[in-house]
């Protein structure tokens, strides 16, 4: 005998049961009629809920939750998009509302509740209920279950007698949706299952309880996914209520073969976002579209640019006003912020400042603040121009070692970077039309001279800021994807023709081919050959170890020698030209055994550049730094077209885009 049926009264079960003495299977299945007008109802939460920025700003990526009600035939899919973008479709099965009478709507003659398939489960004294139509869960129609309570006890509803039919074991949900009004305890609701045996005994066992919400909230969606883990499963049943005083209304429950119709992503780039989403029920129904929105910055102000110093005009050669400019893409700049330190170096400890700017005298304040004389700018400008009052550093020897002024800037999310300028400091130029590439960022300590500029060619960084370095096409690329990389090993393994070994203590060798030193390598002037700067040749040399150039060296116009080390490349201070391509796995160090020796010369380097990290090291110290720059690189594309024989067939495309 096979019964189907979603929902059975108990006292009904009982009598089919009643002087059994024959084993009776019984079925409990949810009969899939999708009726029902009323469309979905769809909420939309963002996590953190609160925005962890200034001025409603999130500073992290945002997880947004779409989570869909149906109290008639169930959710079939959420439909959202981001930002105008293409929608996303999410599909439920399973969702068919097992609870009855779900929004209350059908009354009963049966006081005091006065609605049918539910009834009161505690009576304790100081509980009233009663079936208000007064407030009630919008877009769930017009009542819902009030209970008010004057004594501190639990009170609450179920319908056990009109369970939802449920077997053991199957995953399943549920949701209720709260309000409270100053209420002393917890108000949440538990799950019980019912059991029948052969025998037709039926029995109630604990499952699980809901989230809770204590105090007065509006109206709150308290929801779990469960299990019935009893044997013999057959239904199961909320009861919903509070303890201790206060008031709380009930409406819009719902059970479902299913776990709960949520969807959940998360929105991680800068800017203004919306979130339009809206959800269709299996009887069809449409919810009419809605949209959440909320905006991100987790970008500091940067890609400062155009600074100066100028001397003073009534003051000493040391008396100097400091500016620069900020950037900030998303938020913009907030005002009153900024600020600005400085260093003086073998007078100072550290970052701060003279009690008198304008003078060195009285105690150092270290990590003190001075208030900048910017022009006014609005909250929120994207840049904005820096400037200090007149400060004295104390010294002119500009070129002996740097002299910092710090600067400070904040975005309206709270967001903050400071920025370290070397007053009349070294700058490295790069020639040729080549990529300037950093995986991360480009941080100078200096900027080129007024009219001058870093490179010829593009400026490509993986994240988000260039500072203190330009291009004279005034080209740039943020976020740039990484492109394959090769290390030494895969240089070595991939490397087409055969190896030749040197010598740690070898000479170089002036003709083609491939060749490995096993160790660190010293390249001095005695192992360069006589005739290596004039004989045509293309040639790799794989060093396992340290490379140390301790002499200049370079080849002919015709010629590349392309140096792949695994370890660091060090360059003696007083090198000043390398006219070879350096790819290192770890640094590439331009002065490694940097010393005050009163004049540091430039150093000119010729080829190609790669490595994990460059130490521009060359400080100009007794030169004209205003004119030369203190690392003077050239890119030469005979190393992408002739290494070609060796490592395989290259691809350039240049592409131009305003």
């Amino acid at each position: 005998m096979i019964y189907l049926m979603p929902n059975l009264k108990l006292s009904e079960l009982k009598r089919y049961f009643k002087n059994s003495l024959f084993f009776l299977s019984v079925i409990f299945l949810s009969i899939p009629t999708f009726a029902g007008t009323t469309p979905p109802i769809t909420t939309f939460e963002k996590e953190p809920e609160i925005p962890d920025g200034n001025n409603d700003w999130y500073r992290q990526p945002v997880k947004i939750t779409l989570s869909a009600s149906d109290l008639e035939s169930g959710v079939k899919e959420i439909f959202y998009r981001v930002d105008e973008g293409s929608w996303v479709k999410k599909d439920f099965s399973n969702s068919l509302n097992l609870a009855p009478n779900p929004s209350f709507e059908i009354s009963s003659a049966t006081p005091p509740l006065d609605t049918q398939d539910w009834k009161i489960s505690n009576s304790n004294p100081g509980g009233t209920y009663t079936r208000d139509t007064l407030v009630y869960m919008p877009s769930f129609a017009n009542t819902s279950i009030k209970i008010n309570s004057t004594e501190d006890t639990w009170h609450s509803i179920d319908h056990y007698d009109m369970f939802a039919a449920a077997t053991s074991f199957n995953s399943m949900s549920a949701y209720v949706w709260i309000k409270t009004l100053s209420i002393s305890g917890n108000a949440y609701f538990n799950i019980y299952s019912i059991s029948q045996d052969s025998m037709g005994q039926i029995t109630t066992n604990f499952i699980k309880s809901s989230p809770a919400v204590t105090g007065t909230n509006d109206w709150t969606k308290l929801s779990t996914n469960f299990i019935p883990t009893a044997d013999n499963v057959i239904g199961v049943y909320l009861e919903i209520g509070f303890s201790g005083t206060g008031t709380i209304w009930i409406d819009a429950a719902n059970i479902s073969k299913s776990n709960l119709p949520i969807t959940s992503f998360y929105v991680s780039t800068d800017g203004n976002h919306t979130v339009d989403y809206y959800a269709v029920d299996k009887a069809g129904n449409i919810e009419t579209t809605k949209s959440g929105s909320f905006k991100i910055d987790q970008t500091p102000p940067g890609n400062w640019k155009d600074s100066g110093a100028v001397r003073s005009l009534l003051g000493n050669a040391h008396q100097l006003y400091m500016w620069t400019n900020v950037e900030d893409k998303t938020s913009g700049l907030s005002v009153f912020t900024d600020k600005f330190q400085y260093f003086i170096p073998g007078k100072s400890t550290g970052f701060g400042r003279y009690p008198l700017l304008g003078s060195c005298s009285g105690n150092w304040q270290s990590g003190g603040w001075g208030i900048l004389v910017s022009p006014p700018f609005s909250p929120g400008v994207k840049e904005a121009y820096l400037i200090t009052p007149m400060v004295d550093f104390c010294n002119s020897e500009w070129h002996k070692a740097c002299h910092y002024v710090r600067f400070y800037a904040e975005d309206m999310a709270g967001n903050s970077s400071t920025r370290d300028m070397c007053i009349n400091g070294p700058w490295i130029r790069v020639r040729g039309e080549g990529i300037v590439r950093a995986n991360q960022n480009i941080d100078m300590i200096a900027e080129v001279p007024s009219g001058e500029y870093n490179t010829d060619g593009l400026i490509e960084v993986g994240e988000h800021s260039i500072n203190f370095f330009n291009s004279s096409k005034n080209i740039a690329y943020y976020e740039a994807e990484v492109p394959e990389e090769y290390d030494y090993q895969k240089f070595f393994d991939t490397v087409r023709g055969e190896k030749t070994q040197i010598s740690t203590s070898g000479n170089l060798i002036s003709s083609s081919g491939i060749y490995y030193i096993n160790g660190n390598y010293e390249i001095s002037g005695n192992k360069i050959p006589s005739n290596y700067s004039t004989s045509v040749f293309n040639q790799i040399v794989f060093v396992n170890g340290n490379l140390t150039i301790s002499s200049n060296i370079a080849v002919s116009k015709q010629s590349t020698t392309l140096f792949i080390v695994k370890g660091n490349v060090n360059i003696d201070e007083d090198v000043t030209a390398v006219s070879v391509g350096l790819i290192s796995d770890q640094t590439i160090d331009t002065a490694y055994n940097f010393s005050d020796k009163g004049k540091r010369n430039s150093i000119e380097i010729k080829g190609i550049l790669i490595a994990n990290k460059v130490a521009f090291k060359r400080s100009l110290q007794g030169t004209g730094n205003k004119k030369f720059p203190a690392e003077d690189i050239t890119y030469e594309p005979k190393y992408v077209l002739k290494m070609s024989d060796y490592i395989g067939n290259n691809t350039v495309k240049w592409v131009y885009s305003d």
